[in-house]
């Protein structure tokens, strides 16, 4: 099999590569805690592997990955960055590509928030409209898994987590001896920081890793050849996919009566949520969303509050798997059961409004 990775080849075989298919992949990682069975490496492993496949069987080369993102968790060790350097090395990188005759550019990151996959196709999105005839396609390894749904899953997510069944399997791999199990519990139900999800000690498989790590290729490399086509590609069908068939449980809304009232957003379901908007209404009142004010100050989060004026899609807030966010409402709300009417952007690309009483407790 040719090599594909850019910083291996030769300038002849590089040449040749981008005369038979002038398509480049961009991975890009993160180094993040992620459990103690896991490397901090993992998305950039992820993002990485999943290129060089797909390159592998459609052809096009890929760059070393990246280990830049922003939206980490607020673990130790973990370095996050700001989206104004990630979005600058996003642009530079495609620009420097298109320049280079690669006529199609794929950015893909193993990392899971959204704020950054949605930078990263915001960055896509203004190459294209600078360079006339360039095709950038920004998006996350999770788009790939959720497209092949067609309705909500039950059980444990299979699409994407944080170090659970679906990135131990992904590691077990892609790079197997990086990976320490008999480092986490030996009971099955045990919960551990960093990792969202069941103990992956008992659920991961290096085979559950090959089957979608071997589809996602497939598609990507398919995505690949569209492009270099001029085929005409939704690039946010499978990131809707994935919101409306991996987030299929309402929000569960609690209220605290007083002079500092507030709501309390409670995730049920088994995925992080990611909010990019947020309107308030309680019994008929609109409130100033530059006065309510949300924050989460559950573990590995980092607890910073976050004005509902300021959301949007690359500045969204999460909600992960069992988490409870505090809305400060910033008016007084007197005890009792009151109607609430609740409009949440959802992951960038669609609309919930909740509409239901809620009891305000003292």
């Amino acid at each position: 099999m040719s090599e594909v990775r850019y910083e291996r080849l030769h300038p002849a075989e590089l040449r040749d590569a981008v005369s038979r298919f002038p398509v480049a992949y961009v991975p890009i990682g993160t180094l993040e805690f992620h459990g103690e069975h896991l490397p901090f490496g993992v998305d950039a492993f992820e993002a990485h592997g999943l290129c060089v496949k797909a390159a592998e069987r459609g052809g096009g080369v890929v760059l070393p990955p990246v280990y830049l993102a922003s939206g980490c968790l607020d673990f130790p060790f973990t370095l996050t960055f700001e989206h104004a350097l990630v979005h600058a090395y996003a642009r530079a990188t495609i620009e420097q590509l298109a320049g280079r005759g690669f006529g199609t550019v794929i950015v893909l990151t193993g990392h899971g928030p959204l704020d950054l996959n949605h930078l990263l196709k915001r960055a896509c999105a203004e190459a294209e409209a600078a360079h006339p005839g360039l095709r950038a396609y920004g998006l996350c390894w999770l788009e790939l898994n959720a497209a092949r749904l067609t309705a909500p899953e039950p059980g444990e997510p299979t699409v994407v987590d944080h170090a659970a069944l679906v990135e131990t399997s992904w590691m077990l791999f892609l790079e197997p001896g990086l990976v320490r199990l008999d480092r986490l519990s030996e009971d099955p139900e045990a919960t551990h920081p960093g990792i969202y999800g069941r103990n992956p000690r008992f659920t991961a498989s290096a085979a559950f890793g090959e089957a979608q790590v071997e589809a996602a290729a497939a598609l990507l490399a398919e995505r690949a050849a569209d492009l270099a086509a001029a085929r005409v590609l939704d690039t946010n069908a499978d990131l809707r996919a994935f919101v409306e068939h991996c987030w299929p449980e309402e929000p569960l809304v609690a209220g605290r009566a007083g002079e500092a009232a507030e709501l309390l957003l409670t995730n049920p379901g088994r995925s992080s949520r990611y909010l990019s908007s947020l309107e308030v209404a309680i019994d008929g009142a609109a409130l100033d969303p530059a006065t309510v004010v949300l924050a989460n100050r559950s573990e590995g989060e980092s607890g910073v509050p976050v004005r509902a004026s300021d959301l949007d899609a690359e500045h969204g807030f999460y909600v992960r798997r069992g988490q409870t966010a505090h809305v400060a409402l910033g008016a007084a709300v007197p005890a009792g059961r009151l109607p609430v009417r609740l409009t949440l952007g959802l992951g960038g690309v669609q609309t919930l409004v909740l509409e239901r009483p809620v009891d305000f407790s003292v």
